[in-house]
Parts: C-alpha cells; structure tokens; sequence
C-alpha cells in the first residue's frame, strides 16, 4: 500500500483554504489535532448548519482521516448548499473510493467539472479513465494518483494562464 505523497497533501492543504488549518489558523499536523477539528467543525456547523465552507473544511479534515463515510456525507452536504463546487465534487469522488465504492468515485471523477480551470478538470477526467482501466490498483494507490494529477493540471494550468498574460505585456 502506497501512501499519499506528503507534498500533494501539504498542496491540498493550502489550496483548500485552511482545510488542515484549525479554526485559529494553525496547521493541523497530528491525528488528534484533526480529530480536535472535527469537533470544532461539527461545533461552528451547529451554529451555522448552512456555511458550506465549514462542512467542506469537515469533510476534508475526514478524508484525511480516512473516515470515507462521514466526508462523503459532508461533501454531499456542500453540493447541496453549493451545487457544482469543484473540490468537494472531487473529494466526494476520491471518499467513494477510499470507502470501496471504486467504480461509482471514478465515474464521478471521469465527470469531473472545474469552471475556468480546464487543466484541473482534464487531467482528473483522464487520470479517472485511466484508472477505471486498471481495477487492480489499491485505493490508497487511486487516491494518490488523481491528486498527482489535479496537481499537474494545477501546474499546467498555471503556465498557460502565465504564457497568456506575457503575451500581453
């Protein structure tokens, strides 16, 4: 079983708006400070049951913790509040098939919209194919490979957006 590389998680972590940050800011490095914020998370959603902020920050702060089931409810819960929100759309696909639900997290994934960013979008729906042609791969294995790819489309997507602002200047 391959582990997920450290660097795509501390990417995650960033591009996800504090989704690893506790809720005063400090990264969140141990799986007891992730569980911490998992009760603070479930404590401010008790306040602000419609924040669809906070239920994606609970559903990745879950998929960390490989606690599949209750991310993909709160992801689900964020697609209700906020229809098409990519990364939850993406995390509610990667915790289908950290829950074994491997055929369904692809398929969603080989769907996977992301408005504006096409590079995201285009290399998770291949990554996606891809996999769904390799039924032996472990999920963790998966996991790891769909966000390697959502991080190479992140950077190709960079460089397009800086080779067209260059051309402008």
């Amino acid at each position: 079983m391959r582990a997920i590389p450290l660097a795509l998680c501390l990417w995650s972590a960033f591009l996800l708006s504090g989704c690893a940050a506790g809720l005063d800011g400090r990264l969140i490095l141990s799986d007891a400070d992730r569980r911490q914020a998992v009760v603070r998370y479930q404590d401010a959603l008790a306040r602000e049951p419609g924040n669809w902020l906070l239920h994606r920050r609970l559903g990745l702060v879950q998929f960390v913790l490989k606690d599949y089931a209750p991310a993909e409810r709160s992801f689900q819960e964020v697609l209700a509040l906020s229809p098409g929100e990519p990364l939850s759309l993406l995390y509610l696909g990667l915790s289908r098939i950290g829950k074994g639900e491997r055929e369904a997290g692809l398929a969603g994934l080989e769907a996977f919209r992301w408005p504006g960013k096409f590079y995201h979008q285009k290399f998770v729906q291949e990554e996606a194919a891809r996999l769904r042609r390799h039924p032996e791969a472990p999920a963790e294995d998966v996991i790891g490979d769909i966000l390697k790819a959502l991080e190479d489309g992140r950077r190709e997507q960079d460089r397009m957006e800086q080779d067209m602002f260059q051309g402008l200047s």
